[in-house]
């Protein structure tokens, strides 16, 4: 009865999420056992705090609506956040992507133009050209795919509607200054320009270098617990709006109930235990300084620009399929043929558990990969090229 009645211009766009493959390489019972640096999960995994309060009797009722606004869980968040932020400017969601998504609708109507640099967080620019909308990135260079200052003022100084910043960018890891975004917002205020900060990876960095602290009103910032925190399965997530106006059409427009009861008690439980957080920072800054000395001795793996402090990094090797004999080696990653102007060259690299970090910089060390015809000093000319 449907035929010919519903939309199918989806179907035209070949690209997709590196989630919603047909084949998933992203869990450790569907990789055989493999060492899991893939999805963006905490490597120490679920805090101590949660397991504690999953373990004693409930009080909430399952039976009930959830609270449509989450007083609880908002003000805690500003508490959180620290000075300049209050409740009245935090909006929930089902995942940071939740909100992200609900933002790009109301900023972007079709044929307006998302700005930004590629490779970044594919789901975000292919949710926009899904709706009619256009993206045009500065594209980065490989194989250190720097996204400098300067890269990101390309970006704003063409004049898009929405500028998109992942920070700490996806899939290298590397975070723009304070002092450029502070750059970057003025640019686009003065232009007309919203500045939307994705901060998913935003815990493993100290609160106080968030973007939340800079009070610019064309910037919104999304942060999430499915990463640091170690809150992927729960997806919780939430906003910063300062321009009230936006602010009030986004809670007019969202969907009733966007974030269950069980979200918002163990997000609110999970904001008690920053001995987790501090842990958890601490222990990813170690394992990237290690993982990152072992690719060192391996002249043909060439890792990205990146942060120290950020779990992740994208890895590039001058040809053949890198994802497909990192999975060989038993390590699963994220494939570069999943982002935009990347290809399988390249994979996406999270520091693995504790557990399994010694193996992780063996297998890094012993990874024999297809080199250059002319030796590794030649690597980084001609690098991707066809």
């Amino acid at each position: 009865m449907w035929r010919g009645r519903l939309s199918r211009e989806v179907l035209r766009e070949t690209r997709e999420s590196y989630v919603s493959r047909d084949t998933s390489h992203l869990r450790r019972d569907e990789v055989g056992g493999a060492i899991d640096c893939a999805l963006g999960t905490n490597p120490l995994g679920v805090a101590p705090a949660v397991r504690a309060f999953l373990r004693s009797p409930q009080e909430w009722d399952p039976a009930a609506y959830p609270s449509a606004v989450g007083e609880e869980l908002r003000g805690k968040l500003a508490t959180y956040l620290g000075p300049g932020v209050t409740p009245g400017q935090i909006v929930l969601g089902h995942g940071s992507f939740d909100v992200l998504t609900h933002l790009m609708r109301l900023l972007l109507s079709a044929g307006s133009l998302l700005g930004g640099v590629s490779p970044q967080f594919t789901d975000v620019p292919l949710q926009v050209m899904l709706n009619n909308g256009r993206y045009h990135p500065v594209v980065l260079q490989p194989p250190l795919f720097e996204a400098d200052e300067e890269s990101w003022l390309r970006a704003v100084r063409s004049h898009p509607h929405v500028l998109y910043v992942d920070r700490p960018h996806n899939p290298t890891g590397q975070v723009i200054p304070q002092e450029a975004l502070e750059k970057l917002c003025a640019l686009g205020l003065r232009q007309g320009t919203w500045v939307v900060v994705d901060e998913a990876y935003g815990d493993y960095l100290p609160i106080e270098e968030s973007a939340v602290r800079i009070e610019a009103p064309n910037l919104v910032v999304t942060r999430s617990f499915s990463k640091a925190w170690g809150l992927a399965g729960v997806r919780v997530g939430y906003g910063v709006i300062r321009d009230q106006e936006l602010f009030e059409i986004f809670r007019k427009t969202q969907p009733p109930f966007s974030l269950g009861t069980p979200g918002m008690v163990l997000a609110s439980v999970v904001l008690e235990d920053r001995d987790f957080i501090e842990a958890t920072r601490r222990y990813v800054a170690a394992a990237k300084a290690r993982v990152l000395r072992a690719l060192g001795d391996r002249g043909e793996l060439i890792p990205s620009a990146t942060d120290g402090r950020t779990p992740i990094v994208t890895l590039s090797a001058p040809r053949g399929d890198l994802f497909a004999l990192m999975s060989q080696r038993g390590v699963a990653t994220e494939p570069g043929s999943g982002y935009m102007d990347l290809d399988e060259r390249a994979v996406r690299l999270r520091v693995p558990p504790p557990d399994d970090l010694e193996s992780l910089e063996e297998r890094c060390r012993s990874l024999e990969v297809p080199g250059e015809e002319g030796g590794s000093s030649d690597r980084a000319r001609g690098f991707f090229a066809p």
